[in-house]
């Protein structure tokens, strides 16, 4: 978890000219989430993480929680015939020079969900509501959004293996914009909340979040 808030990134987000002012601000927002709710103190025994990683560099990480019954929620009449949320995405943050990886991340927890997946987000910032829109999940409210890809041929589809990925792209596509991360080089790793996700915080400054945020808000 580290990797997110560490000073690479930091560095590319107070460097708009270096960057972009787009890249730079995708940058504050991956350091911000990763370090206020990267930690682990919360997981529950059933956490899981799945890091997105090129060569030996975590590019995207996921963190996920098992689902629950929806048979008493007002919402469940958006998704016919399903009982059960099969997943909670509760954390995903990813490299802000690395597109597409956080949809990488989404695509294998549809593999593993099977079948019939009906996954929850909870993202962490009201800014990822338009994102996971144009993603077919819907905002069930309190914070909560669902997907259902067997409502949405338009956005995922099925592949030849069986599994669920986005439409229109290939296999474990990757668009990078960072020269010497390699596709070959690419896979995705899972472990549970006792395993290394590194989230010792303790000699970095609270205050670089706070004036950074305030900066950027101006």
């Amino acid at each position: 978890m580290r990797e997110f808030y560490g000073d690479d990134i930091k560095h590319i987000s107070v460097n708009p000219q270096e960057y972009s002012p787009f890249v730079s601000s995708k940058a504050l927002r991956t350091a911000t989430i990763a370090r206020l709710y990267g930690g682990t103190d919360n997981d529950t025994p059933s956490a899981r993480y799945f890091s997105y990683d090129l060569g030996e560099r975590s590019v995207g990480l996921l963190r996920t929680e098992d689902g629950f019954s929806i048979e008493n929620e007002p919402w469940r009449e958006l998704f016919p015939g399903r009982k059960r949320i099969t997943s909670i995405v509760d954390l995903r943050v990813t490299h802000p020079l690395v597109e597409n990886a956080g949809d990488i991340l989404l695509e294998h927890q549809l593999q593993l969900d099977g079948e019939q997946p009906l996954i929850m987000s909870r993202p962490a910032s009201p800014e990822m509501g338009a994102r996971l829109e144009q993603m077919g999940f819907v905002d069930v409210g309190q914070n909560r959004w669902v997907l259902d890809p067997t409502q949405h041929p338009d956005k995922w589809t099925k592949n030849s293996k069986g599994g669920w990925q986005r439409a229109g792209k290939p296999w474990s596509y990757l668009s990078k914009t960072v020269d010497y991360l390699s596709d070959d080089e690419a896979g995705v790793e899972g472990h549970s909340s006792e395993a290394s996700v590194e989230t010792d915080s303790s000699d970095d400054d609270p205050s670089w979040y706070f004036e950074h945020l305030n900066l950027n808000r101006e």
